[in-house]
C-alpha cells in the first residue's frame, strides 16, 4: 500500500530540500558533449542524492545501510567510469597516451606447411614442447579488454586528474583512490560477515561521494587549460 499524499509530499520535500537545481547539475557536466549520456549521468547523480537523504532520513541501519552503502559505491564508480572514458574518447583521442591505451603488442601465429613445421620442429625441440612460428603486432584492443584502472592512469598521465591536498592537509591519492572505489563495485560481497567490512564499505562509499567533487574538478581545469572547453 503506498504512502499517503501528504506523506509523500513530506517525504519528497526532505530528501530534494538541500539538493541543488538542475541548472547545477547542467553546469557540473557541461563538458559532456554526448546529450543523451550527460542527461543519463545526471540522472543517476541525482538519484544517488535522493536515496542518500532518503536512507538518512529513515536512520537505516544493519541490512538496510549495507543495501544504500553498496548502491551508492555502484552509482558512484559508474559515474567516475562513464565521465573518465567519455572525456578519454572525445578531447584525447589523438594522443600518443590514448594510443597505448587502446592498442597492444600481441603475438601472431604463423601458418606455415607440414614439411616446414616438421624441419623446425626437429630443429628447435625443447623439452618435448611444440615449437610454432609467430611474429609480434601492434594491435587496436577489443573494448572490454581496456580495463579502467588504465584508463584512470591514462587521465593521470594527460593530467585530467593527480593528487591533491585536503582540508585536512592530508595528500590525496586522487587516481588511485577512483581505482580503489571501482575494483570494490566489481567485487562487492552479497553478504557481509564482519563488522569490519561493513566499516569500511560505509567509508568506501563516502569516499566515493566526496571524491566526486575534486574529480569534476581537475577534469574541467585541465579541459580548459587545454582549450577543449
Amino acid at each position: 500500500m503506498a504512502f499517503s499524499e501528504k506523506l509523500k509530499k513530506e517525504i519528497e520535500t526532505y530528501c530534494t530540500n538541500h539538493l541543488p537545481p538542475d541548472s547545477w547539475y547542467e553546469n557540473e557536466f557541461s563538458f559532456i558533449l554526448d546529450i543523451e549520456l550527460k542527461k543519463r549521468i545526471i540522472a543517476e547523480f541525482k538519484a544517488i542524492r535522493f536515496a542518500y537523504k532518503l536512507y538518512e532520513g529513515i536512520e537505516a541501519s544493519d541490512e538496510n545501510l549495507m543495501f544504500e552503502v553498496r548502491n551508492q559505491i555502484l552509482a558512484y564508480a559508474s559515474i567516475y567510469e562513464a565521465v573518465i572514458e567519455n572525456v578519454l574518447n572525445t578531447y584525447y583521442s589523438n594522443t600518443d597516451e590514448f594510443n597505448s591505451l587502446i592498442h597492444h603488442t600481441i603475438p601472431i601465429k604463423i601458418s606455415i606447411p607440414q614439411n616446414k613445421q616438421n624441419i623446425l620442429q626437429d630443429t628447435l625441440s625443447h623439452d618435448g614442447k611444440v615449437i610454432v612460428p609467430f611474429y609480434y603486432a601492434r594491435k587496436e584492443k577489443e573494448k572490454p579488454q581496456i580495463r579502467f584502472d588504465d584508463k584512470c592512469r591514462t587521465a593521470e598521465k594527460l593530467g585530467l586528474i593527480h593528487d591533491f591536498f585536503d582540508a585536512d592537509g592530508k595528500e590525496v591519492d586522487l587516481t588511485s583512490e577512483i581505482i580503489e572505489i571501482y575494483s570494490y563495485r566489481n567485487g562487492i560481497h552479497i553478504i557481509a560477515e564482519k563488522r569490519k567490512g561493513i566499516n569500511y564499505e560505509l567509508e568506501l562509499s563516502r569516499k566515493a561521494y566526496r571524491r566526486m567533487r575534486p574529480f569534476i574538478d581537475q577534469l574541467k581545469e585541465r579541459l580548459a587549460s587545454d582549450g577543449k572547453i
